[in-house]
């Protein structure tokens, strides 16, 4: 009988112990950290060991006065994507990120021109790559490998398999495009808009 009361104040304890330490358990610390990593605070993802000019990534250079400046392919990219529904896209400049990943080479002697937008968010497989170069059925078929690779490697998601298997690999004058996200038309035509 003692063994049995034991016991039970014994399991009494450990239940109050727990309780207790759940409710001292000061979760601030976890919603700081949650609001400062939203998708719109997500910093781009950038090789700081170089700097970016125009001509090494079609991205963005720096003025005389210091300020940054947007290049037109990137500029009609954005645009693209503004009037779309889709989740926060971001400019891709790692260059052994996009030849890893993307399978892009970024200095393809080919290549006059690249911007690479992605969501940040590894549960949204959502992007946009557009090439200008000089042998655009070329940069046609590096973006083809990178949709092969979207597809048989990268959707692990039911939506991400749905966006991978809709892909679009096109081509518009000089330059070569790829577009991955939801209705994948609509981007397709704004971005030939903004390319005009």
């Amino acid at each position: 009988m003692k063994f049995r009361k034991i016991a039970a104040f014994a399991a009494a304890m450990a239940v109050c112990a727990a309780g207790f330490s759940a409710c001292g358990n000061d979760n601030s610390d976890t919603q700081e950290t949650t609001a400062a990593t939203t998708a719109s605070d997500v910093p781009a993802v950038t090789d700081d060991t170089e700097t970016v000019s125009e001509s090494d990534s079609g991205e963005a250079s720096e003025t005389d006065s210091g300020e940054t400046e947007t290049s037109p392919l990137l500029e009609a990219v954005q645009n693209s994507i503004e009037g779309l529904e889709w989740p926060f896209m971001e400019a891709v400049t790692d260059k052994d990120f996009i030849a890893d990943f993307f399978l892009l080479d970024t200095e393809n002697a080919n290549y006059k021109n690249i911007v690479v937008m992605q969501c940040p968010m590894s549960a949204n497989l959502t992007e946009m790559i557009v090439i200008e170069a000089d042998d655009v059925s070329s940069a046609k078929a590096d973006l083809e490998a990178r949709r092969t690779k979207a597809q048989e490697q990268d959707a692990f998601y039911p939506d991400d398999v749905e966006r991978a298997g809709a892909a679009i690999v096109g081509t518009e004058g000089s330059y070569a495009y790829f577009i991955m996200g939801n209705e994948p038309e609509k981007a397709e035509e704004a971005l030939l808009a903004n390319l005009a």
